[in-house]
């Protein structure tokens, strides 16, 4: 099992989906409720850094995450879902704002200049955000784990765990430590009487991988992934306890539940543009509403969360969130294609996203291509994966993992491909 062949993994977990507990042809219906002017809660769930093979429901072979399977198996899933870009920080500003890298600005984790955050700081402050659109509404809310962008209340989070930071202080305690913040958050939303919306983002499976002895102990054979794996576990039994919170307190029914990762791994694709560092399975249960459906074939988004949690919400998305809403399947099914970006880990400009930019992508069916740069930014980067040559196309079906650059032999593809991907966002126009 430590060898497995990437390659036949994923015709596993991609086009071999069918073949799991989960029905391909499953649809999810859109259920009729005489109450269904009633506020629904929301969870949004994001692990950190975790790779989109790396789940008992998308076929690992080997990692147990019987709780997020459970999850899944109750869920709408788009099993093909995409982060914007595959940095922490920018990809958890764009869940917040609904909106790409280059628009929100935060495009990395830390500025060139680091006493220049406040710069990046009040760019974020300057968009709408999902925790103060909901608040508009009657919503309280609560942030933990990772955010970076300092004090809960920046993002228009009523209440949280991090008021400084990086990563996120004190919020990063949740998960690792404890859970009971949360717990504490829902049930005086209750006393109340407030719909509330949750963010928990713990600082797993990331780095430093120390799981429970007892996990690691578990996952003993698979060598130097040991460790990783148990991450992922652990996370999994955290996932567990709050479901199992919402159950024993009745609210499962009426809260939506979503989870993505807020980028892949592992090294060397974590921060690339590849599918290891960009890929997440993308879920979505909302029991009141939809039944579960498994969805292999169509683009998701993370542009996508805020705006499908604010409709679901009763509440109209700015206009300028290019997402569309995940439980609206006409709309998602409509969509002919997705656009990613790749920026260097350190900030060059607040004003000019296009200093700190590595590459660029779009995703049409199975065709994805990838246009680096061709100078590179001289900043430090996150990851290790290089760029194969200034334009890569790559088969997803016939090739999951890139391994076979197709650009010179479907020259008219990668024009066509190229034109839409420039009329979306053209550094150098």
């Amino acid at each position: 099992m430590n060898n497995l062949d990437r390659r036949n993994f994923l015709q596993i977990t991609g086009a071999g989906l069918a073949s799991t507990s989960f029905s391909q042809g499953a649809h999810a219906a859109q259920k009729n409720d005489s109450k269904s002017s009633d506020q629904p809660n929301v969870v949004l769930i994001i692990s950190d850094d975790q790779g989109f093979t790396d789940y008992g429901f998308m076929g690992h072979p080997v990692i147990q995450t019987p709780h997020l399977d459970r999850l899944a198996n109750q869920s709408v899933v788009y099993t093909r879902g995409y982060v914007t870009t595959a940095l922490c920080c920018p990809s958890l500003s764009t869940l917040l704002t609904g909106l790409y890298p280059h628009q929100h600005k935060v495009t990395g984790n830390d500025p060139v200049d680091i006493e220049k955050r406040h710069l990046w700081y009040e760019a974020f402050e300057r968009c709408s955000h999902l925790p103060a659109l909901l608040a508009d509404a009657g919503y309280v809310s609560f942030q933990s784990g990772k955010y970076w962008m300092g004090h809960y209340s920046r993002a228009g989070f009523t209440d949280g765990m991090t008021t400084k930071g990086r990563h996120g202080d004190a919020g990063l305690e949740i998960g690792r430590s404890t859970m009971q913040p949360i717990y504490k958050f829902i049930d005086q939303a209750q006393k109340d009487k407030k719909p509330f919306f949750v963010w928990y983002a713990p600082f797993m499976p990331h780095l430093p991988h120390t799981p429970p002895q007892d996990l690691e102990e578990k996952y003993r054979s698979a060598g130097e992934k040991a460790k990783y794996y148990a991450m992922c576990d652990w996370f999994d039994q955290t996932c567990g306890q709050l479901l199992d919170h919402l159950d024993q307190r009745n609210l499962s029914e009426n809260t939506i539940v979503m989870y993505l990762a807020d980028n892949g791994w592992p090294q060397p694709y974590k921060g690339s543009p590849y599918e290891l560092g960009v890929r997440t399975p993308i879920m979505i249960r909302w029991p009141k509403k939809y039944d579960h459906k498994m969805d292999v074939e169509n683009l998701a988004n993370s542009i996508d969360i805020a705006p499908t949690i604010l409709t679901a919400c009763g509440i109209q998305p700015p206009a300028e969130m290019p997402g569309v809403n995940l439980l609206d399947f006409s709309s998602v099914a409509a969509r002919d294609m997705i656009f990613l970006e790749n920026f260097a880990h350190d900030m060059a400009d607040v004003n000019d996203a296009a200093k700190s930019l590595r590459a660029r992508s779009c995703i049409q069916g199975d065709w994805k291509l990838i246009v680096w740069q061709e100078n590179q930014p001289e900043l430090r980067t996150s990851g290790k994966a290089k760029p194969v040559a200034n334009i890569e196309l790559y088969n997803l079906k016939e090739d999951p993992f890139e391994k076979i650059n197709l650009a010179e032999k479907h020259p008219d593809k990668v024009d066509a491909l190229k034109k839409c991907l420039d009329e979306w966002w053209n550094p150098m126009d």
